[in-house]
Formats: structure tokens, sequence, C-alpha cells
């Protein structure tokens, strides 16, 4: 867009020319349309991702899905750290001069439809379904014993209570037969689109450690969980668990609880028109869960991806990369004594040569962060930034040893290189945040009318009815439309042109 800033694009949009009769005539092929205007400015290119920085097994295996998915290098990283988080969160912190962080990470990759999300996603996450799969098959086996001995238990209560006389003599005949037999723990290894409570719920009852991953993001942040009457409670949910903290649970009828020693990676893979949704959402920034989410927007790879014959999972880097993670997972996860499923991971730190780097790391990003330097405009997300190497390093080591007593200094510069690529994504989605509101909407509205109308056509009155908020009644509706239809994309049908078998008296197309 050629205007200086949006605000002046959307006066200029606001104060053009009444559609003309000319503009009324039936649109026909592509080529009767002007050539379009995008509806924000087209954001600079991204910085390169260091794909060595994922060290000995995360790098080669990001490689060898690159050459056979063809997917933008940021999204096949993130997918692999995101991962890797997953599989060794539950088993250790790092603790630098008595501050500690888990390992979990949270990550968002903004990519258009077509570009791969859901096979980058099958394939990083392959060990991990197949590992819940093969554990759900031996939970059923486990559920029916379980079954079979809480009968016979709850059998022998009710005898052994019907058999004693008085208080005492009960109170010997339960502690005589013990407490009932524990229904063993669900494998549940993956959430897409939970609810806040539903979330909460799982990790209290169930696997202590999870990962909320989807490839269609856009049903999570537009689902009941990221509602207006619910995102912030999401939000901070979500932050809470980044850090570490103890749950609180309040539930009718069952009091209050705390939930300890729970974790939680995330990565969200959602389109560039739902971007909006999270990064202009002024109360979500506020909140600050945004700061704790790693953010990736990669360049098209569509229309430069030939066929290419070969199976990658029978590639040798991506099979070390599968039998690693199976291991990890297949791992005892360390429990608190004396509970069931609270975690008790281990503590690690910094050799002194990586406490160094990570010490001028953090410095150096506190500098840029004051008034008029380089990371102003995304303070919130850069103050954290020495946090996500920290974190990114302890995953890094871990995933090569379980067992690692530091963080190497190798490990932590590559943590460090890998959150400088990180805030490099931040400063350029500042600009989506910072899109005008009616642009915003115009998107939206877009995608709803493709996604909705017949034949590329919808009524005025049904955008009034079915579309996005904001739009539903005549002033709303009547602006976004006149910003699509001076950017090209919607031009208005003459009067009674037949649309979802009705003639309509104001009707709109969308560009083919």
């Amino acid at each position: 867009m050629n205007a200086t800033t949006f605000a002046e694009a959307r006066a200029a949009l606001m104060t053009a020319p009444e559609v003309t009769a000319a503009d009324l005539r039936e649109p026909l092929a592509a080529s009767d349309w002007p050539e379009p205007q995008p509806l924000r400015r087209e954001l600079p290119a991204p910085d390169p991702f260091p794909i060595d920085a994922l060290g000995p097994l995360l790098s080669p295996t990001a490689r060898e899905i690159l050459a056979s998915v063809q997917c933008p290098e940021a999204m096949a990283g993130s997918s692999l750290l995101a991962a890797a988080a997953l599989a060794v969160q539950p088993f250790a912190d790092v603790i630098v001069d008595g501050r500690t962080s888990p390992l979990s990470l949270d990550f968002v990759t903004v990519a258009e439809s077509g570009e791969r999300k859901s096979s980058v996603d099958r394939l990083v996450c392959k060990p991990h379904r197949e590992w819940q799969r093969m554990q759900r098959t031996k939970h059923d086996g486990a559920i029916t014993s379980f079954s079979i001995e809480y009968d016979a238990w709850k059998k022998a209560r009710t005898d052994a209570m019907a058999r004693a006389k008085g208080m005492d003599a009960i109170t010997h005949a339960l502690k005589e037969l013990g407490a009932a037999p524990e229904k063993p723990i669900d494998p549940f290894l993956y959430t897409e689109e939970p609810t806040y409570e539903g979330l909460v719920k799982l990790l209290g009852a169930e696997r202590p450690s999870l990962g909320l991953f989807s490839d269609e993001g856009g049903r999570f942040l537009g689902g009941y969980a990221m509602s207006s009457e619910n995102a912030i409670k999401t939000a901070s949910g979500l932050s809470k668990l980044w850090d570490g903290d103890p749950i609180t649970r309040t539930r009718a009828g069952d009091g209050t609880s705390v939930l300890y020693g729970r974790r939680l990676s995330l990565h969200l893979m959602i389109q560039p028109t739902i971007a909006p949704l999270l990064y202009s959402n002024h109360a979500l920034v506020g909140q600050g869960i945004l700061s704790r989410m790693l953010p990736v927007y990669p360049t098209s790879t569509i229309g430069g991806r030939p066929y290419r014959s070969g199976d990658v999972t029978e590639a040798p880097a991506y099979q070390r990369y599968a039998q690693r993670l199976t291991g990890i997972l297949d791992t005892d996860l360390p429990i608190r004594e004396g509970t069931r499923n609270t975690l008790d991971p281990r503590l690690f730190t910094l050799d002194p040569e990586a406490k160094r780097e990570y010490i001028g790391f953090h410095d150096h990003i506190e500098r840029m962060c004051a008034g008029g330097r380089e990371l102003e405009s995304v303070r919130g997300f850069a103050a954290k930034a020495p946090e996500h190497a920290l974190r990114i390093a302890g995953v890094l080591e871990l995933v090569g040893d379980l067992n690692a007593p530091v963080i190497s200094l190798a490990n932590m510069a590559a943590g460090i290189e890998l959150a400088q690529f990180y805030i490099g994504e931040a400063l350029r989605l500042k600009d989506v945040a910072e899109a005008d509101p009616d642009l915003t909407l115009a998107e939206r509205v877009l995608a709803w009318a493709r996604a909705s109308a017949t034949d590329g056509r919808f009524a005025t009155t049904t955008l009034y009815q079915r579309g996005p908020r904001g739009v539903r009644d005549k002033a709303g509706a009547e602006r976004v439309l006149k910003i699509l239809a001076g950017h090209g994309w919607v031009r208005r049908l003459n009067e009674g042109s037949v649309v979802d078998g009705k003639p309509r008296r104001n009707a709109w197309a969308i560009r083919p």
C-alpha cells in the first residue's frame, strides 16, 4: 500500500467517490476487476531461521523435513522445538541465582492455507502420537483390570461394614481393607481445542505434562476458551502454566484445590487472517500471554515446491529423532513422593561460561528495551527473551542428554541465537498488532465471505445476520464493504441480482 499509514489509507478510502453506474455491471472474470490492494501493508522479509542452532539432533532432522515437505524453515524449526519441549519438560527446570524456569515453550506460527502446516505437524509429532497410541492400548487393559479390582474392593467394603458392629469395629475393618484401587492415569499427551477448565481437569486427574498443539489454531482462538467472556481467564491460566506456578481450582461441590508440578507446552498454527484476533487484542497484549509465545510468520514457499519422491520417515536423521523422542517419552516421569501425578523435576543450571553468556545477553536486551531504543516497541516480549533463550537452551541440552547436569556454553549460545530470531519476528508482527481496526475487520469479513458466499456472491442482509461481530448493523457493514470495494476485493451487484435463489436489492460479488 502506497499510503504512509493505515490511518491515511483508511481516511482516503472513506472519502472515495461513491460507486458509479459503471461499477454496477455484473463482474465476470478476474480480468474484469481492478488490481486489488492489500488490506494491510506487506511485512518486511524475515531473517533466515538459524537451522544450525537447533543442535546435532534437531538440525539434521529439520533439513530432511525441509527437503521433503518444502515448508518454510521457521515452521519446521519451531515445530521441532515445540515437540522437543513437550518431551523433556517434565524432567527438569533450569535455575539461575535462585530463579527457576520450566522448560515449557509456547509457539505461534502464522502461515497461509496450503503452507503444509499439517504435514509438518504430523512429522514432528509422529513419535509422540505413536507413543500415545501404544500407551492407550496398554491403558485399556489396565482399566479392565482396575474395574474388576474396584468392584471386588467395593463388595468387600460393603461386607466388612455389614459384619462390623459399632464405630470402632467399622473403622478397624475399613483400615484393614485399605484404600480403594487407584484408577490408572490416562497417558493423554495432546489436546487441540480445550476449555481452560477442561485443561485443568486433565492436568489434575491425568498425566501432569501436556501439549496444546493444533495445526488449525483458529479453532482454539475462535472457540469457547478464547471467547470475549473467557479470553482473559484462559490467557491468564496459560501464562501461569508457562511460569510453572501452581494452579488453583475452585469448583462447586468440590471446594478449592491447588495443583503443583504441572507442565504445558503450546504450538498454535494459524492463518494470517486469524493473526489479528490474537495480536490486535489489547486485552491479551496487556495480560502478557503474547510475550510468552515465540512467533513466526515465514515467507511462503507456495509456488516453488516441485514434487519430490521419498519417505522422510525413513531418512537417517528423522529416524534418530523419532527413536530419541520415543526413548524420552518412555522414561518414567519424576513424580513427587506421596503423590499420584505431581511432577518433581530436578533442577539444573548453567556452566560458568554459559552463565556469562546468558548474563551478557540479558544486559544487552535490557539496554535495547530503553525508551527510544530498538526494542522499545516490543519490550514486553523482549524483556522475556533472556528467559526464552534459557528455556530453549535447556530443551536442547536435555533432548541430547536427559541427565545433563548443566547447560553448556554451546547450547546457551544456540538458545540466544534462536531467541534473537524470535525477537526479530516479534518486531515484524507488531505491524499486525498496529493494524487499523476497520482494516482488520475488513479482513475478517473477506474471509467470512469467501467461506460462506454462494457462487462468489452474498447479500448484505446475510452479512448482517451471519457475518463477524462489528458488521451486524447497517453502519458497520457499509463502512467495511466500502473499504473492501475500495481495495478491489468486492463489487456491488446490480439491484435485483439473484443471490441464494432470491433477487436482492443489495448484494456483492467477491473477486475471483
